[in-house]
């Protein structure tokens, strides 16, 4: 008796107990939000001399142009780096065949010591044409990622400066991801190609 007693009581409290609300204080709230992670990344502006010509470049100016650019930031003495060149030669190859005057090559040094004439032996010695050989690319490394030769980039998207593919290192499997990453950067691309069509 006495224990259906106590069940009857808590019964009758309980209502009174539900009726004070819980108010959760900014403080205990925690947003756990998951969002998929975008390939798409900033990019850095520069503007330097192309160590052959002289001639001046500003990254921002060649991808408002609607250009999309695969840059290689290279090492002297990187076997790797070398592989990954020969590749991307390749890729730039195709890429202009079905995209005419629209792709760009540019290789830099990843370092500020190197001085042009090793760079530009490095060029010749391995048989490089790249649109653009560049040195001081410590800055842009460090942006990128660090230390990891050879580092890769896909630039483009025209207005918007954006990075479509990077990557620290290479392998000739990469290819068909970096010739994703090229198309993906042309489509979104506003640009003087496709303003003299309208």
């Amino acid at each position: 008796m006495r224990s259906i007693l106590l069940c009857l009581t808590c019964l009758l409290l309980l209502p009174a107990f539900s009726s004070a609300q819980y108010v959760m204080e900014e403080e205990d709230h925690v947003h756990d939000f998951t969002f998929p992670k975008s390939d798409v990344y900033n990019t850095l502006r520069w503007q330097k001399k192309e160590i052959r010509s002289g001639r001046e470049y500003d990254l921002y100016n060649q991808m408002d142009s609607g250009l999309v650019i695969i840059h290689e930031y290279v090492m002297m003495n990187c076997r790797p780096c070398i592989t990954a060149g020969k590749g991307l030669e390749k890729i730039v190859s195709s890429m202009r065949k079905l995209y005419p005057g629209r792709i760009r090559y540019f290789q830099t040094v990843y370092e500020d010591e190197t001085n042009a004439a090793t760079m530009k032996k490095w060029v010749k010695e391995n048989g490089f044409t790249p649109d653009a050989v560049f040195i001081k690319g410590a800055e842009e490394v460090k942006f990128y990622g660090g230390m990891g030769m050879p580092t890769i980039l896909v630039l483009g998207g025209g207005k918007r400066h954006k990075g479509y593919y990077r990557r620290l290192g290479y392998s000739p499997r990469d290819n068909g991801v970096i010739i994703k990453a090229v198309r993906r950067a042309l489509d979104l691309s506003v640009n003087k190609f496709e303003a003299a069509e309208k």
